[in-house]
């Protein structure tokens, strides 16, 4: 049987002659029911409380399998992303490789031209100064020539000035003039 505060303010006693004093066991019962009144308060506020944290947390649950849900969408999403991305990086990894590989073929046969144009102008170079040494000597042969026969040269002019620096000086020099480099023989 429940007791209620009003069951223990409306509780009256037999009174015997060797009883408990009336009014202490009276103001002990108003302390009782006092209690009792706060206790049953504190008790209805403690399952409106748990009535409401059962709504919340019946909202979490619900909350919860949706966020579960939307993570294995997004977890599917991001796998056929990643799926796609790894397919497209290999396509752009095979292409990349085929143009590097025409770019390096297409350098490796321009390197081949160049290689065989700088031999043909080494050839030609060493033909030109071999051609230009045999050119000088003969006239350095004719000027030896020229001057054991005892020719002296067209009569003096004036010497032009040599030109401003890095030209050139044209004045040619025989091999009895300072400044003349013999000839290899």
């Amino acid at each position: 049987m429940r007791i209620t505060p009003q069951d223990i303010h409306r509780q009256e006693f037999n009174r015997s002659v060797r009883g408990y004093a009336v009014e202490e066991v009276d103001t002990f019962l108003e302390r009782v029911a006092d209690e009792l009144e706060r206790v049953h308060q504190d008790n209805t506020k403690l399952r409106d409380q748990l009535k409401g944290l059962e709504a919340s947390l019946a909202e979490y649950r619900r909350m919860e399998k949706n966020i579960e849900r939307t993570l294995m969408a997004a977890t599917q999403a991001s796998d056929d992303m990643t799926r796609n991305t790894e397919q497209k990086r290999d396509l752009i990894i095979k292409e990349a490789e085929l143009r590097a590989n025409e770019i390096i073929q297409e350098a490796q046969r321009r390197r081949d031209g160049l290689k065989g144009e700088i031999t043909n102008l080494g050839q030609q170079r060493t033909t030109y100064l071999t051609e230009m040494r045999a050119f000088i000597q003969a006239q350095l042969n004719l000027l030896d020539e020229l001057e054991l026969r005892g020719y002296k040269g067209p009569p003096a002019t004036p010497r032009r000035a040599p030109m401003e620096p890095g030209g050139l000086d044209l004045d040619v020099k025989g091999p009895g003039d300072p400044g003349h480099a013999p000839a290899d023989r």
